[in-house]
């Protein structure tokens, strides 16, 4: 098969057994959030990184086989080994053995507890996938794919302002996390302007919104979360423009 198959797929690193993520409901069409236009956000030297990746992995699609178009059916999409990633920081799969079976739906975590100032600077991400498909006539077949498009650009605390342009709406971690009670969460804006802030609970239901009134360069919400049954969630800011979103999990 040429390498058509995984252009839009399963453009994460994964390490470990089975990550804590609950997929962004927002997202239904095939592919992975955030997607290689937005990239990942910037990590900050000291502040802990949390990035809840989002797949949706479609049952069928078409590749180039002995020089015809054929329909094939995935079966399963794996992750097979990641280079790249700057020391501190490791993945999490959602299924195991970072497997992920056509037609789901599922998530992964990039963290890090702490960067560094050793990691300052742009990591590349380079992946190795093996997609395995039912091609019909033609049986099982697998195809190897690498996907070398992330990157994780490691920066300090003060450079982040300077960084930021007219159209820059990025979306920290939470702190604490797991939150206790309160807890803070910081957002970037490139201007002035009102953004939705949500937060879903992991079936997708909608438990709290509100409008804030965001300004130009770092900004803050505060979260009561002694409300909120223990578990998972997931918050999200919107600037009408663009849509970002993080996990958190309560634990009162």
């Amino acid at each position: 098969m040429k390498k058509t198959l995984l252009t839009l797929m399963l453009a994460i690193a994964f390490v470990g057994a089975q990550a804590q993520c609950t997929p962004d409901p927002q997202f239904t069409l095939p592919g992975i959030y955030p997607d290689s236009a937005t990239g990942l956000p910037n990590a900050i030297v000291g502040q802990p990184y949390n990035e809840v990746i989002t797949i949706v992995s479609p049952l069928d699609t078409s590749v180039v086989f002995v020089g015809l178009t054929i329909p094939v059916v995935i079966q399963t999409i794996e992750l097979t080994s990641v280079t790249g990633l700057p020391s501190s920081f490791s993945y999490d799969c959602a299924t195991a053995n970072c497997t992920f079976a056509g037609g789901s739906t599922s998530c992964a975590v990039l963290i890090s507890p702490s960067p560094t100032v050793a990691e300052i600077g742009s990591h590349q991400i380079v992946m190795n996938t093996t997609t395995t498909v039912d091609a019909g006539t033609w049986g099982i077949q697998t195809q190897d794919d690498i996907i070398d498009y992330y990157y994780i650009e490691v920066t300090n605390a003060t450079s982040v302002v300077n960084q930021f342009n007219d159209f820059t709406f990025e979306l920290k971690s939470i702190y604490p996390n797991p939150v206790q009670n309160t807890a803070k969460i910081q957002f970037i804006s490139g201007n002035s302007a009102d953004v939705t802030f949500t937060v879903f609970n992991y079936l997708g239901e909608k438990i709290e919104e509100r409008i804030v009134a965001a300004d130009r360069g770092v900004n803050d919400i505060q979260i009561n979360a002694n409300d909120f049954a223990n578990g998972m969630y997931l918050y999200s800011i919107n600037n009408g423009d663009k849509i970002v979103s993080k996990r958190m999990v309560v634990v009162n």
